[in-house]
């Protein structure tokens, strides 16, 4: 089958799925469903109405997702900050993959505005490591606490109805261990295990993106849009500020040699930027030793997940992912907190 007639086959089938769910028979495409670049877990597609439902905007994105338990958490967390007035696109209709389009779905508004770190692919120059240095830490900061303030009842019970998909801290490492004992992993059992036998203070849960990187964000001059909310957990703010901190601090850019030492440097000073800035947005304060085991869990999280790769034959296909590139720095991380000789695959 080729691509045009999956498109031809998609398009028929989300008109149809999108008609039923708002009872308008006679809505029709103004354009086309189109594949959009971007995510690696789910596949977008951007499309336009010509007459869309009251209240709906023309231009619309349509993510579909392969796994349904994880999508119902994505949709509920979406939802709802959405509607408290957190800046992520509307949901305007959501399912599961018996709903017509074989995988669950969300359909919701396309956003204005581009990656905050577009344009980096090339490789990174002095000029564009100082307009990093000012700009993005501030932006991630200032989305997280902005999310962070909103009151976690907002999707405490419904997440709490979601079955077999983790929604706290301590339900993510359960998870994880189970798939590293499943994948062979001894390595990642032995690191999951240490981190469940010493863990950090309680704390207070708050939303928590789980995901948040300058790649989850388009900035549109001054306004900010927060995407992709399949990561999603009930969790101490610490638990965000650790995923962050580490992506900057690690940052997964594939770049010639001769400028690694300066993506090194440059990640650290937007790392510690970012945390410097929450702090002082939230009149909070993140221990260092918090800090890394958070880090640890978020590097253990990737490399069973990389292991699931492996384990199914499929690692080939994901070049590029974030979790491969900075695979071998979130090992050494991992292993020097826990002492398990963690491996990158």
């Amino acid at each position: 089958m080729t691509v045009n007639t999956d498109l031809t086959d998609l398009a028929g089938r989300l008109l149809t799925v999108l008609q039923n769910a708002v009872g308008a028979p006679d809505l029709k495409y103004e354009r086309q469903p189109e594949p959009m670049r971007g995510g690696f877990w789910a596949e977008l597609f951007s499309f336009s109405l010509a007459n869309p439902p009251d209240g709906w905007p023309a231009d619309l994105v349509a993510r579909l997702m392969p796994d349904p338990g994880t999508a119902r958490k994505e949709t509920i967390v979406q939802s709802a900050v959405a509607a408290a007035g957190f800046p992520t696109p509307f949901v305007r209709a959501s399912g599961g993959p018996d709903c017509g389009l074989g995988q669950a779905f969300v359909v919701m508004d396309r956003a204005a505005g581009g990656p905050a770190l577009s344009g980096l692919d090339g490789g990174l120059t002095p000029a564009a490591a100082l307009r990093l240095l000012r700009r993005v830490p501030g932006l991630l900061a200032g989305s997280m606490a902005r999310l962070h303030a909103l009151d976690p009842d907002l999707v405490r019970g419904e997440l709490e109805q979601v079955p077999e998909v983790a929604v706290s801290v301590t339900d993510l490492l359960t998870t994880l261990a189970r798939f590293a004992v499943e994948f062979g992993r001894p390595d990642l059992v032995g690191a999951a295990r240490w981190l469940t036998d010493h863990p950090p203070a309680p704390a207070p849960a708050v939303i928590c993106h789980g995901d948040l990187h300058p790649f989850n964000l388009l900035a549109d001059g001054d306004r900010v849009t927060v995407l992709d909310w399949s990561a999603a957990l009930l969790a101490p703010r610490a638990y965000d500020v650790a995923f962050t901190s580490l992506m900057l601090g690690e940052p997964p850019l594939r770049v010639p040699r001769w400028q690694r030492p300066l993506v090194r440097v440059a990640g650290g000073e937007l790392a510690r930027r970012f945390v410097r800035s929450y702090q002082r947005q939230t009149a909070t304060t993140t221990e260092p030793g918090e800090l890394r085991w958070y880090q640890a869990v978020v590097c253990l999280r990737a490399l069973v997940e990389v292991a699931s790769w492996v384990h199914q034959g499929v690692a080939d296909t994901r070049a590029g992912h974030p979790w491969l590139v900075s695979g071998p720095a979130f090992a050494r991380r991992l292993t020097t907190l826990t002492g398990a000789p963690a491996r990158a695959r």
